[in-house]
Parts: structure tokens; sequence; C-alpha cells
């Protein structure tokens, strides 16, 4: 048995036998369970990369070697090896571990990778900067299939004179099931079962000259009788597929692989989830990333009855399908959106692209195009991928396309490179666009219905969180206009989303003479409740969970301006350098003001002084 916390560094890993690797294996799987059950994080991926991780860390010295993982959520037993299990209690909390590579965090992370499928892209600069160094990437056969990740590819194989080695991590999920063509041509090149287990006896019996010669006369071979290996057109070394979770096989071929002098790409089975059944029988992507849950039956400890936004969304539109036609199509976001009920009622109006924003995006623009309804939903962080194809190919040409933004705002525990707070921003710079955010459930099909109802680019953001269920009248909808909230005589306070339901309850209950406005639609403003608003001549203050560049406060100051108006204009929102970590949504609230009392603190230092 192992002490995980008192690991250091990898240097300890060269001088275990192959036993004592697989000791430690069954250790770092017990110990990942048992922690993240605790603290929540992303478990089927850790679990499925451990005889990986290790095996690349016996053969290779970390001092000369650069391990890029894509994405960072295959890094936990990488962080174990590499000193952090000793904070593992604090995994996503805030001022707690990262559940993603940190370069702040520990000198062994290289490439902060958040966003999936840019790996390949940072070895290649690293490559042609570091000749003292070997620059390996971990990548997953969901994050190859973006278009990134063929661009980089496209450049490493050319490189002939360079070494660098390219890990296809192979467990046919994504988050939830791996899509698309590239997904076939994989499981064409995985082989049988006879096939791989032929493979690994001869790597244990044959010596490695024997092997290495073999290796290029079934390449020669396969090249008289087929050309469908992708890598090896694109002159890639390819090796593979091998057992991903064979240490002893991995550290052979990974000592084989060392010696290459052209790029290689090895190409590993691993098993998603491995060592805990309810992860490995998981199919929906539920335990990509999970909360805390009860070991013994995989089920969740938070059981309170509410369900989550996205739902809310996802039972809509399956409702709304019922009396109207309309294609939904997303990027490799079923699960995480919900949408598998959709799915399986309307298989031939849903669209899984796999992580594809930018195809996702002109998809459902050319779907526009042909006079169909569509709705695109993606997370607010993963449509800042989308941004030259919302601009250019849905909002400049002015097609309908329903854009549904989860996740908006702050997201928790995912950290820096999920937080939702810079679409506003960007959609704000895009003609036609009609940009919204619902305060509460019943908004959110409100808003719905009024997009389907008109003919423009139309956006509605939506917050990660839970709402207690209900029976909405899924035909409601709304106007073009800004509710008033609450009636007061002493200042204004703007805002949208659930953060203004909030601050008019706070209103509320410390009875504050107060006016709060509902801006649901954030472009375009309602100017004729604005206009209302500054010939009152009170101060207002914009409040936004989004970053202070080109926000509605800008809009309204701006409409101020032109119209010479006299009210004063405050704003309240993060600054555009400010990078938000990670950590439960109310630990961030109340470190960056935004907890219920300091948003009552504010409103009476600002309106009420």
């Amino acid at each position: 048995m192992f002490n995980l916390l008192d690991i250091k560094d990898p240097s300890f890993i060269k001088k275990l036998s192959i036993s004592e690797l697989k000791a430690l294996a069954k250790d770092i799987r017990s110990f990942l369970i048992e922690n993240i059950s605790k603290t929540g994080g992303h478990l089927s991926s850790n679990l499925g990369v451990v005889e990986l991780t290790i095996a690349l860390y016996y053969v290779f010295d970390i001092d000369s070697t650069n391990l890029l993982f894509d994405v960072g959520h295959q890094s936990y037993v990488h962080k174990i090896l590499t000193g952090r299990a000793k904070d593992f209690n604090t995994l996503r909390q805030f001022g707690g571990l990262s559940g993603y590579i940190n370069r702040s965090e520990s000198q062994y992370d290289i490439w902060e990778s958040g966003h999936s499928s840019t790996s390949i892209s940072a070895l290649s600069g690293l490559m042609i900067s570091q000749n003292d160094k070997r620059q390996i990437a971990i990548i997953g056969d969901s994050s190859l299939m973006n278009g990134v990740a063929l661009e980089g590819l496209n450049f490493l194989g050319q490189m002939k004179k360079n070494n660098p080695i390219i890990i296809l991590n192979d467990n046919k999920m994504g988050i939830s099931k791996s899509v698309g063509a590239l997904s076939s041509v994989f499981s064409k090149l995985r082989g049988s079962s006879f096939y791989l287990h032929f493979k690994a006896g001869c790597n244990k019996v044959f010596p490695k000259c024997f092997i290495n010669v073999f290796h290029q006369i079934k390449r020669g071979l396969k090249g008289l009788i087929q050309t469908d290996n992708i890598f090896e057109d694109m002159g890639f070394d390819y090796y593979g597929p091998y057992d991903g979770n064979n240490i002893a096989t991995l550290i052979n071929l990974l000592k084989r692989i060392k010696e290459r002098k052209e790029p290689v790409v090895l190409h590993v089975l691993t098993k998603k989830g491995k060592g805990y059944l309810p992860s490995e029988n998981d199919v929906e992507g539920d335990f990509h990333g999970v909360g805390p849950f009860d070991i013994e039956t995989g089920k969740p400890l938070k059981n309170d009855g509410t369900i989550s936004i996205s739902k809310v969304v996802s039972n809509y539109l399956v409702e709304k399908r019922k009396n109207l036609e309309f294609k939904v199509i997303t990027p490799a976001m079923k699960s995480g959106a919900k949408l598998q009920e959709f799915a399986e009622l309307y298989p031939n109006d849903f669209y899984d692209v796999g992580i594809a924003e930018e195809h996702a995006a002109v998809m459902s623009a050319g779907i526009s195009l042909a006079k169909k309804n569509v709705v695109l939903l993606m997370y607010s962080t993963f449509a800042q991928r989308a941004y030259d194809q919302i601009l250019n190919d849905i909002s400049r040409q002015d097609l309908k396309v329903i854009i549904g933004i989860d996740r908006a705002g702050i997201v928790g525990e995912d950290g820096q490179t999920h937080q939702g707070i810079y679409d506003v921003a960007m959609f704000m710079a895009m003609p036609n666009i009609v940009v919204t955010m619902p305060k509460d459930d019943k908004e959110i099909i409100e808003l719905f219905n009024y997009g389907f109802n008109q003919n423009h680019p139309f956006v509605i953001r939506y917050p990660r969180g839970n709402v207690s269920p209900k029976e909405i009248d899924p035909t409601l909808t709304c106007k073009f206009e800004w509710p008033i909230l609450n009636e007061g005589n002493k200042g204004i306070v703007i805002g949208y989303g659930p953060n203004i339901d909030r601050i008019s309850h706070l209103v509320s209950i410390n009875n504050l003479d107060l006016m709060v406005v509902n801006a649901r639609f954030i472009k375009p403003m309602d100017l004729d409740t604005l206009d209302n608003l500054f010939k009152l001549n009170l101060p207002i203050i914009v409040i936004e969970e989004v970053v202070s560049s080109g926000t509605l406060y800008h809009k309204i100051l701006e409409y101020k301006e032109e119209n010479n108006y006299n009210s004063h204009i405050y704003r309240h929102s993060f600054d555009s350098n400010t990078l938000i970590p990670h950590g439960k949504i109310l630990d961030v609230y109340s470190h960056y003001g935004l907890s219920d009392e300091d948003l009552l603190n504010l409103l009476k230092e600002k309106m009420l002084s």
C-alpha cells in the first residue's frame, strides 16, 4: 500500500517493479474514487488513464520531457504523481487544487488546457523552440476530431526531422459517446480482440529488435493493400492500437517509441471509468464530471428534488417539438445540456456534432437558410470558439438561429477557462442579433417562445444552477420590454438574469426605496423604458455578472451621452483583467462582491447615501 500523500515528485516510479506499479495503479484508483466522491470532479476520464500516466513517468525523464494533457480533466493522476495528493481534499474548491492543469500550481503543469484539442498545436510551438526537450501530447479520441487538433496534426506530419509523440487515448467517449466519421475510422483502427491480444503477446515474448523489424514489415505490407490509416497517410509512424490499461505493454511500447526520430502516434485503448463499475457502465456521460456521490451506489449525495436549468430548457424543447418542427444542434453537449430525452424522442431532429463548435454554428446557419427552425445549444465558454461563424455566418446574414447559451455567468468549480462571463461582450459587437437573459425558469420559456416567433439571430443566456420543478405553461411568451420589478424613488437598479430577481427580493425585504428593472432584452435595449428612466433623473446602477467591457452598462452610458441625459450611472461587474478562479458559486460571489450582503451594501452606498 503506497502512501500517496508522501509523494513529492515522480522520480520514485523508476525504482518500482511491474507488480509494484500495478499496486500503485490500484491505490491511485481507490484514492481517486474516495476523494472525488467527497469533492466532486472529473472521475471517469481520470480512472481510465492511471496506467498510461504511470508508464509515461516510468519511461521518460520528467526533466527533459514535457507532458501536455488535452484536456486537463485527464490530469488528476499526473497531479498525484507530482506531489499534490495531499491537496485533493480541496479539489475544485475556492482557493484549493484546480481540476485542470494550472501552471501556477506546479512546475510540472506545462499547458493549461481547459478547452479541448489544443495540445498538439501547443506541442508544435514547444517543439520548434525547445530542442532540448521531448514533447508528448496526450489527447482523447473525441478531442482529436476537432479542427484545431487536425490542423496541428497536419503541421506535425511534415516535420520529419523532429520526434514529437502524440498519444491517442481512445476510450470511445468524450463527455458521452464519441460521434462522427472519424469515430468510425478509429473503430476500424482498433481491430479485433484477437489482434489486440496477439500484439500484446508479441510485445511480451519477442525481443525489442524483432518487434521493431515486425513493425516496419507490417507497415510495408499494409501499404500494399490499404491506405486507410489516417495517421500514416499524414506522415506519422503509427503504433497501435494497444491496451492502454496494461502497464507492462505500455512500458515496452514507450521504450521503443522513445528511440524514434520521427513524429509518432501511439494509439492506446483505455477504459473510461476503469475500476469503478458505475462509471465503467456509464454510456451517457453522467460520471464524466460528478458532484459528491455515494461510493456504494454511485448516486449523487445531493437529492433535494431540484432539477438543473439545463433540464428546464430540455423539457421545454421536448414539449415544444410536439407542435412545431425544429432541429436541435449541439457540439458534444448532449449530456451536459440534458438532451438525451429529446434525442431519443426525435432522433431525426437532433444532431450532436462532437467537439466542433464552429461546424455546429455554420450547420445551424445552413438549416436556417433553408427556412427551417433550428436551436443551437452550447456552453457560454465554448461559444467563444465559434465567434467568427456566429458573427459572419449567422449574424451578418441575419439568419434566424435560436442560440441557447448554457452556463452563462459564474460556473463554479470548473474555474478560469469555463467562466461564462465573456459572451455578452462578444454578442454585443454583432449585427442583427438579439441577446436576452431570463430571470427565472418561467421567463426562460417566455423568451424561447419569443425567439421562435421572430426572425433574427436570437440568444438566450441561462446560468448553471438548479430550480424546483414546476408546471409552466409551455406556450407562454413575453413582450419586448424591460419590466419594472420594484417601484422606488431614490435610485434605479438595472440588471438581468437570476441576479436581478435576487436583487428585487433584497430590495423588498429590506424596504429599500429603489426601482428595480429587469433588462431581460440586453440587445437591443428597450429604449422607451430607458428614456422614461432617464427622465426621472435618478442615479442608476447597472449590475452584470460579466466582464466590464462591451456590456449593457456601456450601451446605456452611450445612450445617455447621445441624448444629453444627466443621470449618474454606476456599474458593478468584473474587471476585464480579473481571472475568476474555481470554487463554489456562492464562494466566488462572496469574494467578488456578488453575495447578498455585498449587493445590499452596494445599493445602500451608491443609491441611498
